[in-house]
């Protein structure tokens, strides 16, 4: 998570020891496109848009600990209880969002060439390099990986993937350490209004992974702005959404691949995830947006993925 040059934007929730992003591919896992393109991953290595319908769950999603964000302060313990990290043979390599008792969203690209069952994800804590913490994470093994069917690894479209964990995770108590992030309503226009990114990932393009988990406000953007920025126009499409400042100076960056950008925690109780952090050139640099996931793009991939479970409903 990259800094603003005046401020240190730190965070709360969990996990898995740190690591960097490698130099080069591994022989085990397919290489990642070659191209000028940094993505924010942290390993060596049609849609229509509906609302889905929360079938009865007795629960409310999207519930942070706080009453509202406040850009570059530090988070408190559990401000983000829906953050996820994903680690492979005990290496953290990416993030996710929790969005139903056993069902974790995150970007297609960061299980690209993985072996399902070296991944766990964990949740719960607040400093990963803190033992204090370990009694009261939450992990659990993958039963099953569901990656867009049109995921393109060459321009990084249509990058989502579900993750279903091989058991439920309580959310419904109140001193529970899980929560479920709400999923976002009908589409809408979001340039304009301004997100939050949060992540384990590097604090600047050359500084090592962080041991606590980070916040950033970004700005997010139309998709014309985006294509004025300094990416090629077509590298853009519809399934993307872009955040970030003209200056640059607050971004995502490597090992914040698949975590959130969540909209709503300031003037609504509960906050949707409309954003996956999918890819970028460098990171928070001049003219170089942050590109994610535009989660309302895949909500009926998203229903079709989960099937009959139960979401939690947003606070009235």
């Amino acid at each position: 998570m990259a800094p603003s040059n005046n401020t240190l934007l730190l965070a709360v929730l969990v996990l898995v020891p740190a690591a960097v992003v490698a130099a080069s591919p591994r022989a085990d896992i397919p290489a990642l496109p070659t191209s000028s393109v940094q993505t924010h991953y942290n390993e060596t290595g049609t849609s229509t848009t509906s609302e889905p319908a929360a079938d009865g769950c007795n629960c409310v999603c999207g519930l942070a600990r706080r009453t509202r964000i406040v850009g570059g302060e530090e988070a408190k313990e559990g401000e983000y209880p829906w953050l996820a990290a994903l680690s492979r043979r005990g290496k953290f390599y990416c993030g996710g969002a929790l969005i139903s008792k056993k069902h974790v969203l995150t970007a297609a690209h960061c299980m690209y060439g993985m072996t399902p069952k070296d991944i766990t994800v964990t949740m719960g804590v607040h400093n990963r390099s803190s033992s204090r913490w370990a009694p009261g994470r939450i992990e659990r093994k993958l039963a099953k990986v569901s990656v867009h069917e049109r995921f393109d690894v060459s321009n990084f479209n249509n990058d989502i993937a579900i993750l279903e964990l091989s058991r439920e995770v309580h959310i419904d108590g109140e001193g529970e350490l899980a929560r479920t992030v709400c999923l976002p309503g009908a589409e809408r226009e979001y340039a304009g209004q301004m997100g939050t990114v949060t992540g384990w990932g590097r604090t600047g393009e050359r500084r090592p992974v962080s041991d606590v988990l980070r916040k950033v406000e970004v700005a997010l953007m139309s998709e014309e702005d985006c294509k004025k920025a300094g990416y090629p126009s077509t590298r853009i499409t519809d399934n993307m959404i872009c955040a970030g400042f003209p200056k640059g100076l607050k971004d995502a960056c490597q090992g914040d691949s698949g975590g959130p950008l969540v909209l709503g925690a300031e003037d609504s109780p509960s906050a949707e995830v409309i954003g996956i952090v999918s890819w970028g050139r460098g990171c928070a640099r001049p003219n170089f947006p942050g590109v994610y996931t535009r989660v309302h793009k895949f909500l009926p991939w998203i229903r079709e993925q989960i099937k009959d479970t139960c979401l939690c409903k947003p606070a009235a």
